[in-house]
């Protein structure tokens, strides 16, 4: 029986949250990976996640400047990252991009990959900037666990 210890340390304006504060949402990959969501965590967060760049979320009563503030950012800086027509105009629930997006060309990712010890899906999937699920089905593997050193694995 294999058993699975999970600890956390959760530290968010050098302040350590308490686990009865948090909820976690544990999505399976396969029978080698699972997946943490911590949720519930307060407003000044950074979320970030595999497809995702740092984002603020905008609750009710907040305005751009104070998100700046907040975040040590210029205005003008997540006026122009978020392509605000209208700086005052922000909205509860809107994501507010705290870095500009990195654009991908397809052309400078290469067709293949050569699987180095350490790796998997995930860890090729994020030095690509690719969708790991993808790599994947273009590999017609089961787990992202499936692959050894040498492996030549199909990028694009």
């Amino acid at each position: 029986m294999k058993k699975l210890i999970l600890i956390f340390y959760v530290i968010i304006s050098f302040k350590t949250l308490s686990v009865e504060n948090l909820r976690f949402e544990v999505e399976k990959v396969d029978e080698n990976l699972v997946l943490v969501n911590i949720v519930g965590v307060e407003k000044k967060e950074i979320k970030n996640d595999f497809e995702e760049y740092p984002y603020h979320k905008v609750r009710k009563g907040e305005y751009l400047n104070k998100i700046a503030k907040d975040y040590q950012k210029r205005p003008a800086k997540l006026v122009q990252i978020n392509e605000l027509k209208n700086p005052n105009l922000i909205y509860p629930k809107q994501k507010i991009y705290l870095e500009k997006k990195k654009s991908i060309d397809i052309e400078k990712i290469p067709k293949y990959h050569i699987v180095q010890r350490g790796e998997n899906i995930i860890s090729i999937a994020l030095e690509y900037e690719l969708d790991w699920k993808q790599i994947l089905r273009l590999n017609s593997l089961e787990s992202v666990t499936d692959i050894y050193p040498g492996q030549k694995i199909v990028l694009k």
